[in-house]
């Protein structure tokens, strides 16, 4: 009776296939393993956000075209979220884009915002740390009783609105 191992040590051609797959089995191993590791590496690696893509500059840092696409996506950002939802009408300038401070210190908050909101990169304190760090001292400055909306709140109306009337 003739055993398996027995034809394959036999059939020179067979013994050959044999090794040459096991040969191929080790290296598919060794490349999972490489795999396995890279892909533990790079879920471990701390993420930037955003940082497959380009990242978004400044508002002040744009050119002129790239700025007035960016003030338009802040005013809808602003007006839609923000205003809604954090906003005090008593205390808020209703043309608030004319102020550069604020369109400066809105955009600071965006970006933050577009950063630590996601808490599957910025971890579960990221909302957290966007109100604290970002949105509570730049509503705070805005609406400051010195602060660039002060001027506009009064029975007035807007300053940029009434400096364009007088002229």
């Amino acid at each position: 009776m003739t055993s398996t191992d027995d034809r394959i040590a036999t059939d020179d051609g067979l013994s050959k296939r044999v090794a040459h797959l096991q040969n191929a089995m080790h290296k598919l191993g060794a490349d999972v393993i490489r795999l396995q590791t890279q892909l533990t590496d790079l879920a471990a690696a701390p993420q930037r956000p955003g940082a497959a893509d380009a990242a978004t500059p400044f508002i002040f840092n744009m050119s002129r075209d790239a700025y007035k696409g960016e003030l338009a996506a802040l005013v809808s950002w602003v007006n839609d979220f923000l205003v809604p939802v954090y906003g005090d009408a008593a205390r808020w300038c209703p043309v608030w884009w004319e102020h550069h401070e604020a369109v400066g210190r809105l955009h600071a908050v965006r970006l933050a915002y577009e950063e630590l909101a996601d808490t599957s990169v910025a971890g579960p304190a990221g909302p957290g740390m966007w109100h604290r760090d970002h949105l509570d001292p730049a509503l705070d400055r805005l609406c400051a009783a010195a602060g660039p909306f002060s001027a506009c709140l009064s029975s007035a109306g807007h300053v940029e609105r009434r400096r364009a009337e007088s002229a």
